[in-house]
């Protein structure tokens, strides 16, 4: 988090990693941010001054020296989620997250239905990363891989366009002014200020913050649909098609449920357990959302 003009105007987004259980930075966002807004955050945002010192630098957070902070998130799975839009994707020696950035972040507005758990983590990350790397012509012709061919990305494919969505987490949130692109057009994506943010003027500080990128740009001026905003989905692996399928439902911003917490899903592939409330849906059904644009009935 950096100050300019005495206040935090500038954070430094971030995603979690669930593999090395540690926080990776993405890009710092410093647009988006009103007067108001930024006057809210002081009093808001429960972060700790430590002035860039390496020995301050909690584990959790997975940092290079270029981008160590002047304030920090104290608690990075309690930090705000933010969507943020963006030109489009990039890659960068000095972000964490495999090397992943975005740029001309933008914050666009805060997702309270999002937290730590749903925002954008890395895996999601590199999935939406690829997707924009690949052929930018989407059709909304999706549908099941046909030989078994599923994972052969979208040049092939209907349509593999998505914006970054990584539930997305810490990062050190820098000045409030930028926004995160993806692709050709702009893409939205739901981030969390999760860390870091700095401060304007003469005095700098960084503080960490989270950030969910959520897929709705594509590498055409059209972006995708938030079709499945809300929906969490448990897709096992064993599932056929499985990667074909997560590619276009985390693209249209649905949200993935690992099997061990299917508790908290909205919807599944699987049997649900007896004290489920989720939804059996079939591989047919995210086509169909997709093709209808909208979330249809179970089939």
């Amino acid at each position: 988090m950096s100050l300019t003009g005495g206040i935090m105007s500038s954070f430094l987004m971030g995603c979690y990693d669930p593999n090395s259980k540690k926080w990776c930075t993405v890009t710092k966002c410093s647009g988006g941010y009103d007067d108001a807004m930024l006057t809210r955050l002081q009093k808001e945002l429960d972060v700790i001054k430590i002035s860039k010192e390496p020995s301050k630098i909690p584990g959790w957070l997975k940092i290079i020296k270029n981008y160590y902070p002047d304030f920090i998130i104290r608690d990075p799975e309690k930090a705000p989620v933010w969507e943020i839009t963006g030109a489009e994707f990039s890659k960068s020696e000095m972000h964490t997250a495999d090397g992943i950035s975005i740029r001309f972040p933008r914050m666009t507005r805060v997702r309270d239905d999002k937290d730590w758990k749903s925002a954008t983590n890395l895996m999601q990350l590199k999935e939406l990363f690829r997707i924009s790397k690949e052929r930018c012509d989407f059709e909304v012709t999706a549908g099941p891989s046909k030989g078994g061919e599923d994972d052969k990305g979208s040049s092939g494919d209907s349509g593999s366009n998505s914006p970054p969505s990584t539930s997305q987490r810490p990062v050190t949130p820098r000045k409030t002014s930028e926004y995160h692109r993806h692709g050709n057009g702009q893409s939205k994506t739901k981030m969390a200020p999760s860390m870091l943010a700095e401060p304007r003027n003469d005095k700098v500080g960084a503080s960490l913050f989270l950030f969910h990128l959520s897929p709705t740009t594509s590498c055409s001026p059209q972006t995708l649909l938030d079709i499945f905003s809300g929906v969490k989905l448990v897709l096992p692996d064993s599932v056929q098609d499985h990667t074909k399928l997560r590619r276009y439902f985390v693209a249209y911003d649905g949200d993935l449920v690992p099997e061990y917490d299917a508790a908290s899903a909205t919807h599944t592939l699987t049997e649900p357990e007896e004290d489920s409330h989720a939804q059996r849906v079939t591989p047919g059904w995210i086509w169909e959302c997709i093709r209808k644009r909208r979330v249809v009935p179970p089939c």
